[in-house]
């Protein structure tokens, strides 16, 4: 779902669904937001598509992994359900 422009003019969206793909150099990954009275099988509005190399893609995780870890050691635990599951893998 498109929402206003930061100030900097660049286009900000509010996601809650995603979908992850895979290519032989590339990850890509669809965000949608998803309205809580659609029904459960209805697709998800599309918001917009990033699309970046692999090597892009494995670089973020330990990023992504330091913000949330930060967050959660100030803040408490953030729920997450199947993340447990999904992170045993």
């Amino acid at each position: 779902m498109a929402m206003a422009d930061d100030p900097e003019g660049v286009p900000f969206f509010y996601t809650n669904v995603m979908q992850a793909f895979l290519g032989p150099y590339d990850f890509v990954i669809d965000f949608g937001y998803k309205r809580p009275e659609t029904a459960p099988a209805a697709a998800p509005d599309p918001a917009c598509r990033v699309a970046m190399s692999l090597s892009h893609a494995k670089t973020m995780l330990p990023i992504i992994a330091k913000l949330i870890a930060d967050y959660e050691g100030q803040f408490g635990k953030i729920p997450a359900p199947g993340y447990d599951d999904l992170s045993k893998e």
